[in-house]
């Protein structure tokens, strides 16, 4: 048995992407690889497999297609485009196809070209992000945040609201019901920052993670699914 795919170089990740997120019975892709790009004939010993998802991820983790967006601290560290939906209104269906890609690399033992932000891998495996996440991918904000943590904030008048950018205008989003009228203090400080660091890193991003997951979970349900691709 075997997962055939045939593509063409200069549309790989649309031609990968209906492949793929076509199959119903996601055990096939398990199936050993075969990798065929239209018009290069040949036998398929790993070496295609591997630049297939070399090339496939170079375009998967692109900021172009507007589905993950550069950490603030770098232009090779991706994260998850919490506005993926304005870019794309398939953009669940493509996070399922990457997860599903993903899946594959991890069972096959081939590497995707691309890096991601430590809450993210977190989140996959189901560990709790700290503050301590934040520097890596955000500095001055876990500058900010780190500085509330070591003193009282009570008279920066902070409310348990965060400001967020759409479209150029700035909103406000309010991090538990009434936020805008809660003051944060010494008192309620921790809880502030753990509201916080839900909102930049799980909240924005909920249904996507839920759609890139999705196949590491089947079919037992296990909440450490990765041990579905092994």
């Amino acid at each position: 048995m075997k997962f055939e795919l045939k593509i063409r170089r200069n549309n790989v990740l649309e031609d990968s992407y209906r492949r793929v997120i076509s199959v119903k019975k996601v055990e096939s892709l398990k199936a050993r690889l075969w990798i065929e790009f239209e018009g290069e004939k040949g036998l398929d010993y790993g070496g295609v497999a591997r630049e297939w998802f070399f090339l496939l991820s170079r375009e998967m983790f692109n900021p172009y297609y507007g589905l993950f967006e550069y950490s603030a601290v770098d232009n090779y560290t991706c994260q998850i485009n919490p506005e993926s939906e304005l870019c794309n209104e398939d953009h669940l269906s493509y996070f399922r196809f990457f997860g599903r890609v993903a899946g594959m690399a991890v069972f096959h033992g081939k590497l995707l070209d691309g890096f991601f932000i430590r809450p993210f891998y977190k989140m996959m495996l189901q560990k709790p992000i700290t503050l301590c996440d934040m520097e890596s991918v955000d500095s001055e904000y876990h500058s900010s945040l780190k500085w509330i943590l070591e003193n009282d904030p009570t008279e920066l008048d902070l409310r348990f609201t965060v400001d967020e950018e759409r479209f150029g205008q700035t909103h406000q989003h309010e991090l538990k019901s009434g936020g805008s009228d809660l003051v944060v203090t010494n008192e309620n400080k921790h809880e502030y920052i753990d509201l916080v660091i839900q909102w930049r890193f799980v909240d924005r991003i909920k249904k996507q993670m839920a759609a890139f997951k999705e196949v590491w979970r089947r079919p037992s349900q296990n909440a450490s699914g990765i041990r579905y691709w092994k």
